[in-house]
């Protein structure tokens, strides 16, 4: 039987490679990032608060339990879509989607587009009934 000697230094870096392999398969979560919001409508309280988003994905949030307005925001291609169960609302010209830019206040509007295959030559003018202000990282 024939024994090896190992010099210190190579027992240190083995000792230290093995102590990584266990973080190194392991699922790490996804990166994320803070969304603040507050949403203020007309007729109701000023609601505020954060939600944590997923770095790369839609990140969807209800601000009010009162107006059951759900956005979905997503920070890669500086898009914000509107879903109001209870009531016609939009984001701009009867639009449910909207491209914002830097996406720091949003105007709400009262109705929306139908949809439909007919489209009217004249642009409509949608009552504005709120607003929605985002803070969030810039990329």
């Amino acid at each position: 039987m024939r024994s090896m000697r190992l010099a210190p230094s190579a027992l240190a870096f083995s000792a230290f490679a093995l102590s990584l392999l266990p973080f190194a398969t392991a699922h790490a979560e996804p990166p994320t990032y803070a969304l603040h919001y507050a949403l203020m409508l007309d007729g109701e309280d000023p609601v505020a608060g954060e939600v944590a988003c997923f770095v790369g994905k839609p990140c969807e949030f209800t601000p009010s339990p009162v107006s059951k307005m759900t956005f979905t925001f997503s920070r890669r291609q500086n898009e914000i879509e509107i879903t109001c169960p209870e009531r016609e609302c939009s984001l701009g010209y009867g639009e449910s989607r909207t491209h914002c830019g830097t996406c720091e206040e949003v105007g709400i509007f009262e109705g929306r587009d139908d949809g439909g295959i007919e489209t009217l030559l004249v642009m409509r003018n949608y009552p504005r009934i709120g607003s929605l202000l985002l803070r969030y990282p810039r990329q």
